[in-house]
C-alpha cells in the first residue's frame, strides 16, 4: 500500500509548534517592561517568548511575580501598545523542518522536526504491514545569555510542553494520541539527549518521536 508521509509530518510539525502556544491578557504600558494584572500565569516561565501588538521582536518573559500580579519582559512595550488589556501569545521564535546548527540560529528558543527513518513490521501469514515513522524534535534554548536564568530551566519548560501535548485523546476515551485521528499512535519513545547548557549559554534537547500509521 502506498502511504503518503508528508501530511503526517506536516500535522506533527504543526502540533509541536502549537504545544508551546499559550495565550493570556495583561495591562501593558508603552516604555515599560512590566505587565500588570495578567489573566493567568499557568504554564508561563522565564525565557518563554511572547508576541503581541506593541511587544518588541524577540521579547521574552524574564520574571513572574510569586503572587501572579506582574510579568516582566526582556524588552519594553512600544508606543503602539494596545489600550486596555493586551492579548499575548507565547511560542517558539524559530521553527522549521530543516535543522540548522545552533550557532546559526540567532532567534531562540527554536524548534526543528526531522524524519530520520521508517520501520516496517510485517506478518507473514496476513501480509499486513505496520509502518512507523522515526522522528526527532530538536529544541534550542540560549536563555543562559541572561546570567539570572539557568538555560536548563527554560529547556525543561519547553520540553514539558512538548511532552504534555502527547497526552492520550481523552475525548473518546482513547488511550493513544492520534494526531486528531490522522495516525494510529504518535508518542515520545526512546532516550532523549539533553545538553543543559551548564557549561555556557546554549541548551539543546533531542526528543525521539515515533508515529505508527493506521
Amino acid at each position: 500500500m502506498n502511504i503518503n508521509f508528508e501530511p503526517v509530518m506536516q500535522a506533527l510539525f504543526a502540533h509541536l509548534q502549537g504545544a508551546a502556544t499559550l495565550t493570556f491578557s495583561a495591562n501593558a504600558t508603552p516604555g515599560s517592561e512590566v505587565l500588570t494584572a495578567p489573566s493567568g500565569i499557568e504554564g508561563l516561565f522565564p525565557g518563554l517568548p511572547v508576541f503581541a501588538t506593541g511587544s518588541a521582536d524577540g521579547a521574552l518573559i524574564t520574571a513572574i511575580a510569586d503572587d501572579g500580579s506582574t510579568i516582566t519582559l526582556s524588552e519594553p512595550m512600544t508606543a503602539d501598545t494596545e489600550t486596555g488589556p493586551t492579548q499575548f501569545t507565547t511560542g517558539f521564535l524559530t521553527a522549521s523542518r530543516r535543522v540548522q546548527h545552533w550557532t546559526q540560529v540567532a532567534d531562540q528558543p527554536a524548534l526543528f522536526l526531522r524524519r530520520i527513518g521508517v520501520t516496517d513490521e510485517g506478518n507473514h501469514d496476513s501480509g499486513f504491514i505496520i509502518t512507523t515513522l522515526d522522528c526527532e524534535a530538536w529544541i534550542y534554548c540560549n536563555a543562559g545569555q541572561d546570567p539570572n536564568i539557568a538555560p536548563d530551566s527554560v529547556l525543561t519548560g519547553l520540553e514539558q510542553m512538548i511532552r504534555a501535548s502527547f497526552a492520550p485523546d481523552g475525548d473518546y476515551g482513547d488511550p493513544l494520541f492520534t494526531l486528531g485521528g490522522l495516525v494510529y499512535w504518535a508518542r515520545i519513545e526512546g532516550r532523549s539527549d539533553i545538553s543543559p547548557g551548564d557549561q555556557g549559554s546554549q541548551a539543546i534537547a533531542r526528543i525521539p518521536i515515533r508515529v505508527t500509521l493506521p
